[in-house]
């Protein structure tokens, strides 16, 4: 009886152990047409206790060896990048495949991003580099760039698209000393390069952060153009206010007309006051004329109508 129970013991911990081992480390990759001539839909998906990735998106075929995305049945082919290569083995049907896949990092890798001036890359941060396809010539051009980022940070600037193509855009456009995080925080919030030009050209220079919050607000070169046909050429700060508070270029058109002229600042507070169009005409019709801006607001707020 005693035999037995150890027996099941041992049984149970081999068991155990299987599973543990199975959750601690998965893997796996899929492959499906792509709309675009001569790439392919690749996604890998790597995962321990603690951490999880999945990148997907359009590779070329030629990043690929061996790989028929038409075949059908078992597969067997590698994808290659500067940090390693991703030894992937499965099945195809009608021209989508799946399986597993095991990472061959490449040793000449880490020692050439130690002459670039990066740390050496972790075992993580090399499998999410290949993922992501960071290469030697993105940190290199990264470098060039004069921007001084980690070897995370690179990571993390192709997480959220941010190429050697935008950073030269943007830096053409006059903004020279952005941080890794400054494009990180741009991209994210959708921050293009003609936006940042317009910008410049309308003669405002801003923090990256400024500009961020002008796109989260809907603060576009439309809206500014609009403005500057009054004359109107607000700070930043008070473009975002106005552009919470809903002041339209026919607002301040109508306001012109009737012989009104308000700075951003008071635009905001009769805004704020609840003062419209109507009542301005109102206040007009009623033969209350050449009235100032905190005039107007003082009869609002006293319920004058």
């Amino acid at each position: 009886m005693k035999n037995s129970s150890e027996t099941t013991i041992v049984i149970g911990a081999v068991v155990l152990a299987a599973l543990m081992a199975a959750q601690a480390h998965r893997t796996g990759w899929n492959v499906s047409y792509s709309d675009t001539p001569g790439m392919v839909h690749f996604g890998i998906e790597w995962s321990k206790p603690g951490s999880h990735s999945l990148h997907s998106g359009d590779v070329p075929l030629s990043a690929f060896r061996g790989l028929n995305p038409g075949q059908s049945g078992p597969a067997k082919f590698e994808y290659v990048a500067d940090a390693g290569t991703f030894a992937c083995q499965g099945r195809f049907s009608f021209g989508a495949g799946s399986g597993t896949y095991t990472f061959q990092a490449n040793p000449r890798f880490a020692a050439a991003m130690r002459e670039l001036g990066y740390d050496s890359p972790s075992d993580d941060q090399l499998l999410n580099m290949a993922m992501l396809q960071v290469s030697l010539d993105f940190a290199r051009g990264i470098r060039e760039a004069g921007l001084r980022a980690s070897t995370g940070q690179l990571v993390e600037l192709r997480i959220h698209g941010v190429s050697l193509q935008y950073i030269r855009e943007t830096q053409n456009a006059g903004y020279r000393s952005l941080t890794p995080q400054d494009y990180v925080d741009m991209k994210i919030h959708g921050v293009s390069t003609e936006f940042l030009r317009a910008l410049k050209h309308a003669g405002y220079e801003l923090a990256s952060s400024q500009v961020v919050e002008l796109e989260i607000h809907g603060v576009g070169t439309e809206y500014m153009r609009d403005l500057d046909l009054y004359g109107l050429k607000p700070r930043a700060d008070d473009l975002v206010q106005m552009k919470i508070h809903g002041i339209q270029p026919e607002f301040i058109r109508e306001a012109r007309d009737l012989g009104y002229r308000f700075t951003p600042s008071e635009l905001i507070d009769l805004k704020i006051h609840g003062v419209n169009e109507a009542y301005l005409r109102n206040l007009k019709a009623s033969g209350m004329r050449n009235l100032s801006a905190e005039q107007i607001t003082r009869l609002k707020i006293h319920g004058v109508e």
